[in-house]
């Protein structure tokens, strides 16, 4: 059955006036990583509204963005350079050849999801992206303590709908973004966000 997208032209603009703004320090974060890497090509997979993308693209980079809500394929397009791909699609099933990107990254968006379509997400990730590459994890990492932040952070993905937030206390209750790090090539660098609740992991493909 083909996968469908329930983030409508509603959710599109929420997005891009609360979401975007709260994460410009993550985005920022990735665009320097790939900056450092000299990576030339990169696909954000899950782009939504395409944020990532126009960071990446005024870096230098070029860009894909994928995601599978035509909303908000149609918001990125709005927003960003005609010199931006944006393609509507699955991350489960990427349209994409294997070994075709510099780079791939996943941000926020593994968790909203099932255990099962992760380890999918994570492989096709992983399929496109070429040896010598590297994949870009940035998820959630329940703190030890809890702080603002992560209350915050809970009463966001509380207002994103029931099913959004069963998958997201499976996730973090699963370990958060460290059970991701045994999917992952070799891991090449990890850091921490946003008072330690929103990790990076940098894998390599070899």
């Amino acid at each position: 059955m083909t996968p469908t997208s329930t983030y409508g032209s509603g959710s599109a603009r929420i997005y891009a006036r609360m979401i975007d703004p709260l994460l410009r320090a993550l985005r920022h974060e990735i665009t320097a990583l790939c900056t450092a890497h000299q990576l030339t090509d990169v696909i954000d997979i899950a782009c939504a509204t395409g944020a990532q993308c126009r960071s990446l693209h005024a870096a230098g980079i070029t860009t894909t963005g994928i995601d599978l809500s035509p909303e908000m394929i149609g918001a990125a397009r709005r927003r960003g350079s005609s010199a931006i791909k944006y393609v509507v699609g699955s991350a489960l099933a990427l349209p994409f050849p294997d070994d075709n990107f510099s780079a791939a990254i996943l941000s926020l968006c593994l968790h909203e999801h099932s255990a099962s379509d992760r380890e999918r997400m994570l492989a096709e990730a992983v399929r496109v992206v070429r040896p010598g590459g590297i994949i870009i994890v940035a998820e959630y990492s329940p703190p030890l303590h809890w702080n603002f932040t992560w209350g915050f952070i809970r009463v966001i993905e509380r207002m994103a709908g029931h099913d959004h937030f069963r998958n997201f206390r499976a996730f973090v209750h699963a370990g958060g973004i460290d059970a991701l790090a045994a999917r992952l090539p070799r891991i090449e660098s990890r850091y921490s966000l946003f008072n330690g609740t929103i990790g990076i992991i940098v894998g390599e493909k070899d």
